[in-house]
């Protein structure tokens, strides 16, 4: 391999909803775009995060030139406080992102914490190491969100960030189309491209389109609108504010992250309140119902979100009542279908009229649909096409959409985490294949839970768990005592007692059998008996643990 070759590395994001984290490098030069998080899946039992696999970086530390943000959504910033653990460099960003993120960092690292923060404004050029970055403001359903444009000594490359062609976006400040065609006008090498909305044919809606259905909303509503969003939605959230505003209503917001996100965007101009509009919960319960709005977080179903505490009257500020209308102003993510139809459920159940989509036009999503995609191609005119930021079957459309524009097959590029994209003006390859598994953060520890874990605490879920106590003379083989079954999540019913008093009479046959044999063995022995005798007798698996407990005699 030559030895100044320019590498493409996506560490997250390619395969999977989240963990946005790409790296490009040049000789021992490397520039970070997004490090983000993923939120677990469900089989993900105890898990709080999940975060990109940092071990391709850890002998290239001193190679960081810089670490620019493309917007301030959490699957492309999540990971930067644990990022930040192992590698020092600058971060670039808008004003709003880079508000957000140090607000992240302080609580991560302490309030003293001084992160080295820089900011991007519109149409700037920063210059690290070999890359030249230039910013170009595309829409998204967060304010500043940016497209990249990168000068490399190979060609430029073109990185969409998250975006959609919303021409009429509530900040009043469309993408910056004419600058993104100016940039790729000298020829673009390449372009990554988010492939998240690659299943929708036609334009994404834009967000202008909500307003006659939550000016309805508002109209009618006979109480209290309780709104779950996304707590970074904040052109939906001033959206929200002016229509409640215009019909009488004062705002209160709930949800620790919400009121974070809302106070930051307004010290920072970025969210207007007119005078009087806002009022915290305590002064909105005692409001008549039908002058409320309440903006909550909790949208995808979260157990410990504002929304879920809600609906199951755990919510230490906020009950349900019987002239509420919650409207969830989202979609579900990929995975989270269960816990939002289990929310929802709850909600109806206590007499709540709820709304969400389809049964009204109260969310659009933030990702380009077919046909803005096709319009980023012949804007862009890439030479190669790299489909980033997506599931598989979105990558693989993506894909497909861009032959469809005239991009020649050999010049499309499906990669997948970790694989070390060679990127030359002749062509690409994959010449190697960094760590890109997926790394656990659950509690206090970051990486110490894998798969086996994982499938052990499953298992605990799926079929409780039974002990065999098994009391022995110390240093000899003879029993000190009578064995004992203990059993968690495994039988509780009219023949419990029946059913231990048969697993202890197995635990003791199998005791005298295998008394000869070595310990491990005999352990061994008694784990596969027990197994045996309650599934025949349970039809469950439970996890089965003997413990010798030795005894002095």
């Amino acid at each position: 391999m030559a030895k100044n070759t320019l590498k493409f590395t996506p560490l997250g994001g390619l395969g999977e909803i989240g963990r946005n984290m790409n790296v490009f490098e040049y000789g021992k030069n490397i520039l970070i775009v997004d490090a983000g998080v993923m939120f677990p899946e469900q089989d993900m039992l105890g898990v709080d995060l999940v975060i990109p696999n940092f071990e391709y970086l850890r002998d290239k530390k001193d190679w960081v030139r810089g670490i620019v943000i493309t917007h301030g959504h959490e699957d492309h910033t999540g990971a930067l406080p644990f990022l930040l653990e192992e590698i020092q460099a600058p971060i670039y960003s808008t004003k709003l992102v880079l508000a957000l993120v140090e607000r992240k960092l302080k609580e991560y690292f302490g309030k003293n914490y001084k992160p080295d923060l820089r900011e991007i404004q519109p149409g700037d050029v920063v210059r690290l190491g070999p890359f030249d970055v230039h910013s170009v403001f595309l829409s998204h359903s967060i304010p500043d969100s940016m497209a990249l444009a990168i000068d490399t000594p190979v060609g430029r490359l073109i990185h969409s960030g998250d975006f959609k062609i919303d021409l009429t976006p509530p900040g009043g400040e469309g993408p910056d189309l004419s600058r993104l065609a100016a940039l790729a006008e000298p020829g673009v090498l390449a372009l990554f491209a988010d492939s998240t909305g690659a299943e929708r044919a036609g334009f994404t809606p834009s967000e202008k389109t909500l307003e006659p259905a939550f000016n309805e909303i508002m109209r009618d509503a006979p109480g209290r609108v309780l709104v779950a969003s996304f707590a970074s939605q904040l052109h939906r959230l001033q959206m929200i504010i002016d229509i409640a505003h215009r019909h009488g209503r004062k705002i209160a917001i709930a949800g620790r992250s919400m009121v974070q996100n809302f106070e930051t965007a307004r010290r920072l101009g970025y969210i207007k309140v007119p005078k009087g509009v806002y009022v915290r919960l305590d002064t909105a319960k005692k409001l008549p119902s039908k002058q409320v709005t309440i903006m909550i977080t909790g949208s995808q179903g979260q157990p410990e979100a504002a929304l879920a505490r809600i609906a199951t009257d755990r919510h230490r500020d906020i009950q349900l009542r019987k002239d509420d209308t919650v409207v969830l102003s989202s979609s579900p993510i990929p995975g989270n279908e269960e816990e939002v139809a289990r929310v929802i459920n709850q909600l109806v159940s206590k007499g709540a009229e709820v709304i969400y989509p389809p049964l009204a036009h109260v969310h659009v999503s933030g990702h380009a649909s077919q046909e803005e995609m096709k319009l980023l191609l012949s804007l862009v005119h890439p030479k190669f096409f790299i489909p980033v930021h997506g599931e598989l079957r979105h990558l693989h459309l993506h894909a497909k959409l861009a032959e469809s524009m005239g991009i020649p097959t050999e010049r499309i590029y499906k990669i997948k985490d970790g694989d070390v994209l060679e990127i030359t003006p002749e062509g690409c390859r994959v010449v190697d294949h960094a760590p890109g598994g997926y790394i656990f953060v659950d509690g206090s520890g970051v990486g110490d839970v894998g798969p086996k874990v994982l499938h052990e605490r499953d298992a605990l879920a799926k079929g409780g768990f039974v002990v065999a106590v098994i009391p022995m003379k110390k240093g000899g083989r003879e029993l000190a005592g009578a064995p004992q079954i203990i059993t968690q999540g495994v039988i509780y019913t009219d023949q419990t007692d029946t059913v231990l008093k048969g697993a202890e009479e197995t635990l003791s046959k199998t005791l005298k059998k295998n008394k000869n044999k070595k310990r491990q063995a005999m352990l061994t022995s008694i784990q596969e008996a027990l197994s045996r005798y309650f599934y025949q007798t349970t039809r469950r698996n439970p996890v089965i643990v003997p413990v010798v407990q030795e005894v002095s005699c």
